[in-house]
């Protein structure tokens, strides 16, 4: 997630989503979990921001995941690393 974060400022949810799950060696494609992470983000005040093109990642679904634009910023990579963490 470092590298999205130094390469810009904002980043589409899927993309965070991705490298999330790559540094918790974790599956990726599982679309209730990524939905849950939505979720946690809105909860913890992150705007979503209302990505005009959704990138399509294979092996995710059929339909494409909604994404959204995210400000990775220092409270936005807390609020990230946070989730599933209890």
């Amino acid at each position: 997630m470092d590298e999205l974060r130094h390469a810009l400022l904002f980043n589409n949810t899927l993309d965070v989503w991705v490298a999330l799950s790559n540094e918790r060696n974790s599956e990726w494609r599982n679309l209730e979990e990524y939905n849950h992470f939505l979720d946690h983000l809105a909860k913890g005040g992150v705007k979503l921001d209302a990505s005009v093109v959704c990138p399509p990642i294979k092996g995710f679904s059929e339909k494409p995941p909604k994404a959204f634009n995210i400000r990775l910023d220092d409270s936005t990579m807390e609020k990230i690393r946070q989730f599933g963490k209890k």
